[in-house]
């Protein structure tokens, strides 16, 4: 995927681990995710039952999921809603915002 942004910067996503790229869950789904995390632990039975669990809880969790990504050439994020349209939002003043998404602390230069 390839989101072209305002400032003409080409945002890639094709690949994993981008430090550009995150995905959030909106809060009113928040309790319904770890409510169907625990449920999917705590349930006792076979390999197969737990296998069956674990990939429920994958669906959920892409379904309840959106996408975010940052350009990096001026900070601008681009949301995902539930439709799964981009909704863009830049940046206030000349605050750097880089590496928002990279869930990590910046490494200073």
């Amino acid at each position: 995927m390839k989101i072209q942004c305002e400032c003409g910067h080409l945002i890639h996503d094709g690949t994993d681990g981008l430090g550009h790229k995150a995905h959030f869950i909106p809060d009113r789904r928040w309790n319904e995710m770890w409510d169907a995390l625990d449920e999917a632990i705590e349930r006792e039975g076979n390999a197969r039952k737990r296998e069956a669990s674990a990939m429920h809880m994958r669906r959920l969790i892409g379904d309840m999921a959106r996408s975010a990504w940052q350009c990096t050439q001026c900070g601008m994020l681009y949301l995902e809603n539930a439709e799964h349209n981009l909704r863009a939002f830049k940046p206030l003043g000349d605050e750097d915002v880089s590496g928002i998404l990279s869930g990590g602390a910046k490494k200073r230069v």
